[in-house]
């Protein structure tokens, strides 16, 4: 699985957790929602969200035209 650095403080939805800048992720796959890319990712510790591509550091960012889930 393609990996990512975070670029921003981004907490976590669902458990509330604040996952800090450095931190590694696990991009799980891409997705469009009303025009929007979303990463579907995978934390460090266990669990997963979807964040925007501007949360993750430039050079691991998807295109905007790409639509597809990584397997």
């Amino acid at each position: 699985m393609p990996t990512a650095t975070l670029q921003t403080i981004v907490r976590d939805p669902r458990t509330g957790k604040v996952h800090l800048p450095s931190e590694t992720v696990e991009i799980l796959g891409i997705m469009q929602n009303l025009d929007r890319t979303l990463l579907r990712v995978k934390w460090q510790g266990g669990g997963g969200c979807v964040l925007f591509p501007t949360d993750i550091e430039e050079q691991h960012r998807p295109s905007q035209s790409h639509g597809t889930l990584l397997h």
